[in-house]
């Protein structure tokens, strides 16, 4: 095993208040490096055990980078070590360089010289092994293991048997929770929401790592912003297609604050998520592909959605009935309404000519005299008490515009219901 220790000795500063939940967070990122994630809340810590995990990035150095490019865009000052047991890795992040041990001999050979004070053992012990005339690590591990054990117990032995990989060193293993929630308590009052966009930022790469480490997508989260003495401001973001990219989900949010007024300034902020879905990847070839534009398509109709309100933008869904006003429906973009959805059976015939534009209501005139085509008849919606029959035509008007006209058989009036350009 190959154990990838991540020191974060300023926590408690970086990630506002809860230094806890920080770890909590970061546990949920790590998890896309690697199966096996522990830490350690007294000495904030974080450990990924790497070595599963080199064959499918690469292999060691381009995860090394990864996961370090990934801290520094999430805005935490770390220091990272690699060992073959997670207490040499720690240890070696109180070292200087090198900090990377790949095997045991390699990880005796660099513990040696080190200081006696970098092993993590209780001070009146560090004191005697000093009041003895050692200095390095190296000439405690060259003792004999009896000797440490009858001087100063058992629990020394075990850890720098622990130290050298000689035995188990076991850690407890952090489990991805089946539903997302981060939390981020502020120090002061945040009175703006441009202000609210640098947590924002942690908070979304955060759950894009969580995402990935699920392989899995959301088309919806939630962010809860939380007031003194005020209730809980909630805003949903909604995605037409599945996604899990940062960048995408922080445009997003950046629209739908533009237009957020804040009853009262900001504590904490909350993101939530609770449905997940398969990762919607599209793979690239070398002609391109004709995914692209769909996608950018996808893009700009959330980012109207997120800057006019979700109710504000709609896409056209045909419907199985001969009315003309009732041949279509609003529906909210997304997938049910993607171009070439297949005609319903109810619907009118392909090649009967229709205008694009309809107007709101029919409007009666008088009996048009240039008719061009028709008689088409339409006679349906006796079952919901909105029966019509109806002989359609194609009529032009005095000035030459093509006019879509209709005589109602019941009540024997022509009216006007679309027109062409």
């Amino acid at each position: 095993m190959l154990w990838l220790c991540i020191r974060l000795p300023q926590l408690a500063r970086e990630a506002f208040a809860d230094q806890h939940a920080a770890l909590e967070r970061l546990a949920g990122w790590a998890y896309q490096w690697s199966s096996l994630v522990s830490y350690a809340s007294d000495e904030p810590m974080l450990w990924l055990e790497l070595g599963a995990s080199r064959a499918l990035f690469d292999g060691q150095g381009p995860l090394l980078a990864q996961i370090e490019a990934g801290l520094v865009q999430l805005g935490y000052s770390h220091l990272c070590a690699l060992a073959p047991s997670p207490t040499a890795a720690a240890l070696l992040t109180r070292a200087p360089q090198p900090r990377q041990v790949l095997d045991r001999k390699q990880l005796r050979q660099r513990l040696a010289p080190l200081p006696l004070q970098l092993l993590a053992l209780p001070a009146e012990t560090l004191a005697a092994l000093q009041a003895s005339g050692l200095c390095r690590i190296g000439q405690v591990l060259e003792l004999a293991a009896s000797a440490i054990t009858r001087r100063f117990g058992p629990e020394t032995q075990s850890y720098l048997q622990r130290l050298c990989a000689q035995v188990s060193d076991p850690r407890p293993a952090w489990r991805l929770p089946e539903s997302y929630r981060a939390r981020c308590e502020f120090g002061t009052e945040v009175r703006t929401t441009t202000a609210l966009l640098f947590p924002l930022q942690r908070l979304l790469l955060e759950f894009q790592g969580y995402l990935r480490a699920r392989d899995c997508s959301v088309l919806r989260f939630s962010l809860l912003f939380e007031h003194y003495r005020h209730p809980v401001s909630t805003v949903s973001i909604g995605l037409s297609a599945a996604g899990r990219d940062a960048a995408q989900f922080l445009t997003l949010v950046r629209e739908r604050l533009h237009s957020l007024a804040l009853p009262a300034p900001v504590n904490a902020l909350r993101l939530q998520a609770h449905e997940f879905t398969e990762p919607s990847i599209v793979q690239g070839d070398l002609f391109g592909s004709a995914t692209q534009p769909v996608q950018q398509l996808q893009q700009l109709l959330d980012r109207l959605r997120a800057r006019l309100g979700e109710h504000s933008v709609h896409a056209l869904q045909m419907q199985a009935d001969h009315r003309p006003e009732r041949g279509w429906c609003l529906v909210a973009p997304d997938g049910s309404a993607r171009s070439g959805t297949p005609v319903p059976s109810g619907a009118p015939r392909p090649d009967a000519a229709r205008p694009c534009w309809l107007l709101p209501e029919p409007l009666r005139i008088d009996a048009p005299s240039g008719l061009l085509r028709g008689p088409e008849r339409i006679e349906s919606g006796w079952w919901n008490q909105d029966d019509v029959r109806r002989d359609y035509y194609l009529a032009r008007s005095a000035e030459g515009a093509h006019l879509w006209v209709f005589r109602d058989r019941q009540a024997d009036q022509w009216y006007l219901q679309g027109l062409w350009a």
